[in-house]
């Protein structure tokens, strides 16, 4: 039985984590710490202290026994939860109006007023997290805009015509009065026990992220490496889902879930081709008869999905990693079962959640949510 633990990092200088390949000119940052980063600083890490890899190393970081999950902004004392396309709030004013917000998955039967109660703007798509729902307060760390020149090595002056500028995280934002740190909390699974110890010695070195670390980008420090308190059941979860369906116009006979992607999900067909908008519930292991939910009258499926094109780089070979094309975070399918399915639809469940689905899950991908609360709370 795999054990989770929650871990709290604090950034000590800017971050810088490219959304693209750093060839370009301007270069945003990303608003989280990818699981396949952090991994990647450790195993730097282990490595500069060891020489070389040894079974421990493989242990850690070439094997299914550890997986690195995203580290997401977080501030103390709050649980923090991702938007997914589903969610809506104004078009114009964004979470600032509060009220707007709503979860857009379960109006597949319904046809709601989608207009900003505060300023009659229509509700657009939202991105970003959540510290709370009820009113929507969102968190979004600061970042801060740096600008370079290039050196031209010949003359060893500034080149000429060649600026570069990336965004960098300052890990605070910015609140009515002063100005709050921002955490990075996320979550690393151990199937074998005995690699706590180990792991929890290599958190206490000195960990770098991201880009311009002979810059002075990119320390961060570990605050918290504990044991993640137990999330609710999914039972639990699966029937409040199910009893909100029901009264926003679902068939009482048949039993609903969703599937949220917390992390980008890396899918592969036979010929192995990225698998995107053509996925199915047998993808994810489901039982036979368990199917996307449509739109009434319609053969469009209920699901809200985007792709995203994953860069890296290798450190141990100074070689950038081949790209990777992924469903990203955030989508989310709607599926349903009959009720005589209803256990065999769970069990399966159940075992997406503790272990994910598709490729590099030691990486943090893969990470999947069923029935995630914002889906049927916002209802509430």
């Amino acid at each position: 039985m795999a054990t989770d633990f929650t871990l709290t990092l604090q950034l000590r200088a800017p971050l810088a984590l490219h959304q693209t390949r750093a060839g370009v000119q301007y270069v945003e940052t990303l608003d989280y710490i990818p699981g396949t980063a952090l991994r990647g600083a450790l195993a730097e890490a282990y490595l500069a202290e060891h020489g070389t890899p040894d079974n421990t190393f493989r242990a850690l970081f070439l094997s299914e026994q550890v997986q690195y999950g995203d580290l997401w902004p977080s501030v103390e004392g709050k649980w923090i939860t991702l938007l997914p396309a589903t969610a809506r709030a104004c078009k114009r004013h964004g979470l600032k109006h509060s009220a707007s917000f709503r979860d857009a998955l379960l109006d597949v039967w319904t046809n709601p007023d989608n207009k900003c109660p505060e300023c009659a703007e229509s509700l657009d798509r939202v991105g970003g997290y959540l510290c709370s729902l009820a009113p929507a307060e969102p968190l979004a760390p600061r970042s801060r805009l740096r600008i370079s020149t290039a050196i031209e090595r010949s003359a060893g002056t500034v080149a000429r015509e060649m600026l570069f500028t990336q965004h960098t995280l300052v890990g605070q934002r910015k609140t009515q009065d002063k100005s709050d740190p921002v955490l990075f909390r996320g979550t690393v699974r151990l199937a074998d026990p005995s690699l706590k110890d180990p792991l929890g010695t290599l958190l206490k070195a000195p960990l770098f992220l991201g880009s311009g670390r002979s810059r002075g980008l990119g320390e961060v420090e570990v605050k918290t490496w504990v044991e993640a308190p137990a999330s609710e059941p999914l039972a639990d979860r699966w029937r409040k889902f199910n009893a909100v369906a029901q009264r926003a116009g679902g068939d009482p006979n048949v039993r609903y879930f969703s599937l949220t992607l917390l992390s980008h999900l890396v899918l592969r067909d036979d010929l192995l081709r990225p698998v995107l908008d053509a996925i199915t519930p047998q993808h994810f292991g489901l039982p036979d008869g368990v199917t996307w939910v449509r739109y009434p009258d319609s053969d469009r499926q209920v699901l809200f999905l985007s792709a995203v094109t994953i860069p890296g780089w290798n450190a141990a070979l100074g070689l950038p990693k081949p790209d990777t094309v992924a469903l990203a975070r955030g989508s989310v399918l709607l599926g349903r079962c009959d009720a005589d399915q209803e256990q065999d639809a769970l069990n399966r469940l159940a075992q997406i959640e503790a272990e994910g689905v598709g490729e590099r899950r030691n990486e943090g991908f893969g990470r999947v949510a069923v029935c995630y609360p914002i889906h049927y709370e916002c209802w509430r």
